[in-house]
């Protein structure tokens, strides 16, 4: 009989927290388990204030509570999860500035771990991660939700397919809001929204339209939410290796959903692809107008894709999988938010390798 593969929470003051804690309750194959959570000594009120989220309502915000939604043990330290809880393999679900710090140790330990987004915001950090764990043995990898997201694996499978010929002119969007809970305001804690959002967006850009950026251009501010340092605005113009170009609009400023535009569009040389927009802001379906005329294309059924994409680490991790080819992701996608910052911050275009 296979011996489990045990799965421990570091950090209660994440949404994470709770996405993963339900994709291994509810989505977990028999021999996935869920070894527990370490709350790290926070305060309940602390947990409270960072959690204190509209798309969190339903989650329990004590302790106490979490334990009986979940079924598991709390522990109050990341030592007492490790050593009683037993996990081969951690999810880093602290605050930003944190990540790295609980992935050395994890690996200390003799752990695998995997890191939610934003997994790091500096090259050199994420790069130290991923080459200690190299060295060590283990699987350690950041996250790029938007590729196990059903609507955008349907996308790559039709642009990948032919279904438009070469991408030639990508335009993405993503809409949120920057009344956030807790540390998420603090930028001493927090990565920003650049890079809370970036990684599903900009990896998105680069992943569908088949090329690395070249050159970057940026333009950002913050217009609806004095008091918070961070931007609420911004545009990235992207001019391609292969020629062609792409634009991504970032709008953190509405207090409100927004709805009813198609989030991304991709022209090819024969054909576009364009995400059918949806009153209800859910854009699953998508169309491609070539010469064949308009198909309409549904993506497999939803599901948590953000905990899909952690129990696919975990099995990298249970079977020894090769994540190398993982982490070069996630050090592009870095790279590529890294330039549209300082693109946006100096005004001037960022020429990456």
């Amino acid at each position: 009989m296979t011996k489990p593969f045990r799965i421990g929470l570091v950090g209660a003051a994440s949404s994470f927290t709770f996405i993963f804690a339900d994709a291994l309750k509810e989505e977990a194959p028999a021999d996935i388990e869920f070894a527990g959570m370490t709350y790290l000594d926070r305060e309940e009120r602390y947990i409270q204030d960072s959690t204190n989220l509209p798309w969190l309502t339903k989650y329990p915000k004590t302790i106490a509570g979490y334990v009986q939604t979940y079924g598991v043990p709390a522990y109050e330290t990341f030592e007492e999860l490790v050593e009683q809880g037993r996990p081969d393999g951690v999810c880093i679900c602290t605050e930003d500035y944190l990540h790295l710090h609980y992935a050395l140790k994890a690996l200390e330990a003799g752990l695998h771990v995997y890191v939610p987004k934003p997994f790091a915001s500096q090259h050199d950090e994420a790069a130290q991660m991923f080459e200690a764990a190299q060295q060590r043995g283990k699987a350690l990898v950041g996250s790029l939700p938007w590729r196990y997201h059903p609507t955008y694996l349907k996308a790559n499978q039709l642009i990948e397919q032919g279904a438009i010929g070469k991408p030639l002119s990508g335009h993405m969007v993503i809409d949120h809001h920057l009344t956030l809970g807790g540390w998420k305001s603090d930028p001493t804690m927090a990565s920003g929204p650049e890079f809370e959002m970036g990684y599903y967006v900009f990896d998105a850009m680069r992943w569908l339209m088949k090329s690395e950026p070249r050159r970057v251009m940026a333009y950002a501010a913050n217009l609806d939410h004095q008091g918070i340092p961070f931007i609420d605005n911004a545009v990235c113009l992207v001019e391609f290796q292969n020629g062609s170009m792409g634009t991504i609009d970032l709008r953190f400023s509405p207090d409100f959903r927004c709805h009813g535009h198609p989030p991304a569009d991709i022209l090819g040389d024969e054909g576009a692809l364009i995400w059918e927009a949806a009153p209800n802001g859910s854009s699953k379906n998508l169309l491609v107008y070539n010469k064949a005329g308009m198909q309409r294309h549904e993506p497999d059924p939803f599901f948590n894709y953000k905990g899909g994409e952690m129990l696919h680490w975990a099995e990298c991790a249970r079977e020894g999988r090769d994540v190398s080819g993982w982490q070069q992701e996630c050090l592009r996608t870095l790279d590529f938010i890294a330039a549209f910052k300082l693109a946006h911050q100096t005004r001037q275009p960022v020429e990456m390798g």
